[in-house]
């Protein structure tokens, strides 16, 4: 699969990318082990890979980030290794210890980093995939009225798509994302979210479901699991509802999908990210399955929905706000009807 972003083969399918995951991090028996102070500047220069498995510590590597910046004017001589930025692994998954770094196995989000030091990174630290300026600002739509607002961060250097393995009971699910345009998700090893939707289908066996504000498609996927006839996924963030439909064909072996069909391109994502009125992004299809990926606001969506929605998720943000949360489960359930749960 084509990656949108930097045109190679950055995608892989969801069991090609777990059947790595046990070892994609650990060290050799060769492997050196080093852990700075991150409250301090490194204390040493570049070190060279393990000449037998070629990983080295990510301290290394984020030190190697520093130095770059450093010698860019992008952080002072005295700056903490932590000042130089957040070093997010690819793919994502839950560890017990500090990872060691192959090739193209993290991207790099940073405040201070500039476009020249960003370029000396991927070119010269080759653990970095991406170089991801951050603007201190969550990704995603911010407002929608009376005009859409939204915040990007922006990648400088090289490609910021990465991926995260969440464990299930049913199989690990893989999903793919443009971090720069992502809030920064994590695997912990036990995602509540996805035990409380597991839990919700297994008790009612819908025949229909709906994942209404599904970010890149975990909850969906992780229900379709459950082999449900009717998955429909949703959301109003174009770059989330696009690697929604990614991550099924990511993941169409482990749901027994035949193929995904793409309704849209990348490039009317990133001219116009956020939509109210519901667009289709994709379908998909296999042995008496129908999973659907829209790209629009979740209170327009019930013009598009069957006439019988039997559960339907609601993952918001803001979920601390309790009177957003109540009006928009009442909306909801009036105009959708069903079972509705907050994972």
């Amino acid at each position: 699969m084509k990656c949108q972003v930097c045109g190679s083969s950055c995608l892989k399918k969801a069991a090609e990318i777990t059947r790595q995951r046990e070892e994609r991090f650990s060290p050799c028996p060769s492997c050196r082990s080093t852990v700075l102070n991150k409250q301090s500047p490194p204390s040493y220069r570049s070190r060279a890979p393990c000449s037998a498995c070629e990983k080295r510590p990510l301290d290394e590597v984020v030190a190697d980030c520093w130095t770059i910046m450093a010698e860019e004017g992008d952080l002072a001589p005295t700056a903490p290794v932590m000042a130089a930025g957040i070093p997010l692994i690819h793919p994502g998954v839950a560890l017990t210890a500090p990872p060691h770094h192959g090739e193209a196995s993290l991207v790099f989000l940073s405040r201070p980093v500039t476009q020249n030091a960003a370029d000396r990174i991927v070119a010269n630290v080759p653990e970095v995939k991406g170089v991801v300026h951050d603007t201190g600002k969550v990704p995603g739509i911010a407002e929608t009225d009376p005009e859409p607002e939204y915040h990007v961060n922006t990648l400088l250097a090289g490609c910021d798509v990465r991926a995260n393995i969440f464990e299930t009971e049913e199989a690990p699910v893989t999903v793919f994302m443009q971090q720069s345009c992502a809030h920064i998700e994590y695997p912990r090893g036990f995602d509540p979210k996805l035990v409380a939707t597991a839990t919700e289908v297994i008790q009612h066996e819908p025949s229909v479901f709906v994942d209404a504000a599904c970010g890149v498609g975990t909850l969906g996927i992780v229900a379709a699991q459950y082999d449900i006839p009717r998955v429909i996924m949703n959301d109003a963030w174009g770059y989330a509802a696009y690697w929604t439909a990614v991550n099924l064909n990511i993941n169409r072996d482990t749901l027994g999908l035949e193929g995904v069909e793409m309704h849209i391109a990348y490039a009317e994502v990133q001219e116009s990210p956020v939509r109210k009125e519901p667009r289709k992004v994709a379908d998909a299809f296999g042995d008496g399955k129908h999973y659907e990926v829209w790209w629009g606001d979740l209170h327009q969506l019930a013009d598009v929905l069957p006439k019988s929605v039997d559960l339907t998720v609601i993952d918001l943000f803001g979920k601390e706000d309790r009177a957003l949360m109540a009006d928009t489960l009442h909306r909801w359930k009036r105009e959708t009807g069903g079972e509705v749960f907050i994972p």
